[in-house]
């Protein structure tokens, strides 16, 4: 029984240490093929590169969607970080407790191997304009608000099929995209 008890303590500790931001390799999470190129799934936003939140806050500038880039590394202490064509180096600040995911899975929200004309297809070319703009509208469907404004922070919109998702615009200030079915009705800031 002391043996177990023991065993209980040292995997507890392990789970609980183990929820710490692990480094992911992020051609492993992607499933990347030797010489496969990455690029951004959505809009990214920061007003400095070097500390960009995961919450995607829609303030200053942006990466556009189906940007190539090169991941470089990930660390336990939650940085994702990845370069541009041009060689300028971002910075993702990760954090578990406020993506309220894992790191592996972030990364597949934010990073694909599929090339933007295949996932971008199909998309009517002047919402593509605003999409990559970084302007959501009425009309869009939640794929291109996806790609707009990337995924919506769990911590405000836990579950992808409610009617209206919250983005955060600045530290304080949020924006509701209201939904009816699949097609968004309005934006309301607040």
């Amino acid at each position: 029984m002391r043996i177990f008890s023991l065993l209980s303590i040292v995997a507890a500790g392990l789970f609980v240490g183990g929820c710490a931001a692990d480094p992911v390799v992020v051609a492993e999470a992607l499933q990347q093929k030797i010489g496969e190129k990455v690029y951004l799934k959505n809009n990214i936003w920061f007003t400095d590169p070097a500390k960009i939140s995961c919450l995607n806050i829609q303030q200053g500038s942006f990466l556009p969607v189906g940007t190539e880039v090169e991941p470089v590394r990930t660390t336990a202490g939650g940085d994702i970080v990845f370069k541009d064509k041009n060689n300028r180096t971002y910075t993702i600040k990760f954090s578990e407790g406020t993506a309220l995911t894992s790191m592996r899975e972030y990364v597949k929200t934010i990073f694909t191997t599929t090339p933007p004309e295949e996932f971008l297809k199909g998309i009517d070319p002047n919402v593509l304009l605003r999409i990559k703009r970084g302007e959501a509208v009425a009309g869009m469907t939640r794929k291109e608000v996806i790609l707009t404004y990337g995924y919506p922070p769990a911590e405000r919109t836990p579950d992808l099929r409610n009617e209206s998702w919250i983005y955060w615009i600045t530290d304080s200030r949020t924006i509701r995209v209201i939904f009816r079915g699949d097609t968004v009705t309005k934006i309301v800031e607040y």
